[in-house]
């Protein structure tokens, strides 16, 4: 039986330089003094009508149907008609967000890269780092499981707060690899983790390491997301899997994936699979999205109207529409048949 290790009480430059350390945090934020963050990207002014050309990490919508993007630039909102950068609010200013949640009281979280954690109630905000217990000060990803317990996915370890304590879990507990990128729950509860050593869950006693019942390796999973049959769709280094309990499922660029690193994932309420490309350095040849339907892959690039080449995050809203997060290019949404610009090359007439 795994023994849980508690963490703590707590109570309630250029472009291609800053996409180098998009795709990780900056060195692991070990120290207990905040460190500062030397890819933060000012985005000038608090209020725009258009999205400042930051790098986005992520994207929600929150109960009010408000757009939340984790950018380089910090916490940015856009509430429909304006996008307005919401760093001091939430304790989080110059410093790059990668990791958003609402939960299910309404209270919004922000993950930082040498800041910790925030949570917002929309009037003030309290700060989690490691001097409350926090196991590290990059958050890379936050989730809420079906029991209401917080996890925090970082740069050296996992931790989870019940809203009174956190209980942390690293390498030394079983966790597969400290830097953690990603986590989802099942249907039976586990909860699953990507890694950059790969994908592990969790039965709330012990850890087990896919690759032990799939015999095979993964490395650098960036995205994790369940199907509605619930297989466990997981992506990084390597491609695209699907896995189903019993067998698993590859797909590459052979199988026409845009290319075989894939930043993120999306199940559409259609049920179709949604897969992002961030493309590779210097050109970012392979960047764009694909959308898995039934048996083949539909493509989604610049060329055919998604005008980015770096895709790295995506969301469906309320009303169905796909919104797609860019390094540096901006947002699109996507309504089925066309695409709307929001960034700020727009408004310039780029």
């Amino acid at each position: 039986m795994l023994t849980k290790r508690p963490c703590g009480a707590i109570g309630l430059a250029k472009l291609t330089l800053l996409l180098g350390a998009a795709l990780l945090p900056s060195a692991q934020a070990l120290a207990q003094e905040p460190q500062h963050d030397p890819y933060f990207t000012p985005t000038g002014a608090r209020t725009t009508a258009y999205m400042p050309r930051v790098i986005i990490r992520n994207l929600r919508e929150d109960r009010e149907g408000n757009i939340w993007f984790a950018t380089f630039g910090g916490p940015i909102r856009y509430d429909g008609d304006e996008f307005t950068n919401f760093g001091e609010e939430v304790g989080l200013a110059h410093t790059r967000v990668f990791s958003l949640l609402e939960d299910r009281s309404g209270a919004l979280w922000f993950g930082s890269i040498t800041g910790g954690a925030s949570r917002y109630d929309g009037e003030s905000a309290t700060k989690f780092t490691q001097k409350d217990g926090l196991v590290n000060d990059d958050v890379l990803w936050i989730f809420e499981d079906r029991d209401a317990n917080l996890w925090f996915g970082t740069a050296d370890g996992v931790s989870r707060y019940d809203g009174k304590s956190m209980t942390c879990f690293t390498t030394d507990e079983g966790l597969l690899h400290n830097a953690v990128y990603n986590i989802a729950q099942d249907d039976s509860g586990r909860i699953w983790f990507g890694t950059q050593g790969g994908v592990c869950s969790y039965d709330g006693e012990s850890f087990s390491d896919l690759a032990e019942q799939v015999g095979r390796s993964f490395e650098n999973v960036r995205a994790l997301a369940l199907d509605r049959s619930g297989n466990l769709w997981f992506g990084g280094q390597q491609g695209a899997f699907r896995y189903g309990g019993e067998t698993l499922t590859t797909f590459s660029a052979k199988d026409g994936l845009l290319d075989d690193f894939v930043g993120s994932l999306l199940v559409d309420r259609a049920g179709n699979v949604w897969m992002s490309h961030p493309g590779s350095f210097p050109d970012f040849a392979g960047g764009g999205a694909n959308r898995y339907v039934g048996e083949s892959f539909e493509q989604f690039t610049r060329a055919n109207g998604l005008g980015m080449d770096t895709v790295y995050a995506m969301l469906e809203d309320k009303a169905g529409n796909i919104w797609f997060g860019s390094a540096g290019d901006g947002v699109r949404r996507y309504d089925g048949k066309t695409f709307t610009d929001f960034s700020a090359s727009a408004a310039q007439g780029e």
